[in-house]
């Protein structure tokens, strides 16, 4: 299962960078709305905004997607990243992008691990008391925030969302734990099924895998081997010194040559022999 686990953590990076891009791209649209002038906000402010964002939000993508990097540590950044424009949206439009702070949360839950959600969680909540501070000293726009005084933005601002957001939590935090614990429950019942396997049905699958490697070329053999230890088409581009788009087609041969189309498949059905068999 370590190879699942390795594989899923490395996607879900590729998959929560993906999103922040997507976030990204969702500020640029609100910035060309007031840009064009069909949100009367001041131009200045918006821009200040944007350039904000830029760097927590293009960080990510530089890490995961142009340097491939994997770390333990890398989930967190990215969780981080978002929480801070978050913030940064907050102290600009204040009340008007209030459901924007569950968005980590959301992105936390990629990950299945309870961890992440604690972090996500913590950091929110000191984001949104952070982000309410700094409005209560100045705001960006007075005229759209009912609340004037720190006193009164951080008890009927700060206060009522944060209990807002602990709600939400944890509602996405009991999906998450449910989906862990099917999980859980479904590699248990692989677990049960491998130890009822006779040595025959190894010799088996063992047999099948030989098969399986004598169809395909040196290369794919390579792409084939990373691919079961749970490397993702981007982290098997770098180990192997190919373009993105090369892997894919490589891995499409792989699964025609095959007869099998479910990655994590593949990786459960092989990767003990990887182990057990250099």
């Amino acid at each position: 299962m370590i190879e699942i686990y390795k594989k899923n953590e490395a996607e879900t990076n590729e998959v929560v960078s993906k999103s922040i891009l997507y976030f990204f791209e969702f500020i640029f649209i609100m910035g060309i709305f007031c840009w064009t002038g069909i949100f009367n906000i001041n131009n200045d402010l918006v821009n200040g905004f944007v350039l904000a964002s830029m760097v927590p939000l293009i960080l990510p993508i530089i890490l995961v997607n142009l340097m491939h990097m994997n770390k333990y540590w890398i989930k967190y950044l990215l969780i981080t990243c978002v929480i801070v424009v978050t913030g940064i949206s907050y102290i600009v439009f204040t009340f008007q992008t209030i459901m924007i702070f569950i968005v980590p949360t959301i992105i936390a839950t990629f990950y299945l691990e309870k961890k992440v959600m604690y972090y996500t969680g913590i950091v929110s909540i000191f984001n949104i008391l952070i982000a309410h501070l700094i409005s209560s000293i100045h705001l960006f726009q007075p005229w759209i925030e009912p609340f004037h005084g720190w006193k009164a933005i951080m008890l009927y601002g700060a206060l009522p969302r944060i209990m807002q957001y602990l709600f939400t939590a944890i509602l996405l935090y009991m999906l998450c734990k449910r989906f862990m614990n099917f999980f859980h429950g479904l590699y248990e019942v692989i677990l049960d099924e491998k130890k009822t396997h006779t040595s025959e049905s190894n010799k088996k699958e063992l047999n099948e895998l030989n098969n399986i490697l004598e169809q395909l070329t040196e290369r794919e053999k390579e792409v084939f081997e990373l691919l079961v230890q749970g490397n993702t088409n981007i982290q098997i581009a770098s180990r192997l010194c190919l373009s993105n788009g090369t892997v894919k087609n490589y891995v499409s041969v792989i699964y025609d040559k095959i007869g099998m189309k479910d990655r994590t498949a593949i990786v459960i059905k092989y990767s003990t022999f990887y182990r057990g068999n250099d």
